[in-house]
């Protein structure tokens, strides 16, 4: 009788370690499942973070350009006002033929010029200025005094423009 009340207590602690095992085996399979959906995530985040600052850097350097481009355009407007040399004319062919690559840089990287400028639009123009116009309604674009650009078609830089009151 003293075996059979030993083998009752030696099984009952070895069902009671058992169910002790399993509910280990149980936090730990959970932690486990929780730590591999943390990590998923952080990959997704860092994935997206490292998108996002690519963007960003890309952004920068093509508003950049943007101001150089600004600058030629500018420049060759003044320029085409007055009257200049043969000589002279040369060396402005070769000015405009750079000007004409940083154009083809722009678009290989799908940098591009906003050409909806006839009714202003909040999303693609900034109002600098309202003037009346007699030859324009209201809410026209009389003027675009800055281009605006769009990079891989969202908004890079909105065109600063004159709208008619």
């Amino acid at each position: 009788m003293d075996d059979q009340i030993r083998e009752n207590n030696q099984n009952s602690d070895a069902n009671k370690e058992l169910e002790s095992c399993k509910n280990e085996v149980q936090v730990l399979k959970d932690s486990f499942l929780r730590l591999s959906a943390d990590f998923e995530n952080y990959k997704k985040r860092i994935t997206k973070e490292k998108s996002e600052w690519l963007i960003s850097a890309q952004n920068d350097i093509i508003l950049d350009i943007l101001n150089i481009v600004d600058d030629f355009d500018r420049a060759f407007t003044e320029l085409h006002k007055k009257e200049i040399s043969k000589e002279f004319q040369n060396w402005i062919s070769g000015f405009e033929l750079i000007h004409k690559s940083l154009y083809k840089l722009l678009n290989k990287y799908n940098v591009k010029e906003i050409q909806d400028n006839n009714i202003f639009n909040p999303e693609i123009h900034e109002a600098i200025a309202q003037v009346e116009s007699a030859d324009k309604k209201s809410g026209q674009i009389v003027n675009v005094a800055q281009k605006g650009f769009t990079f891989n078609n969202r908004v890079l830089r909105p065109a600063k423009v004159v709208v008619a009151k």
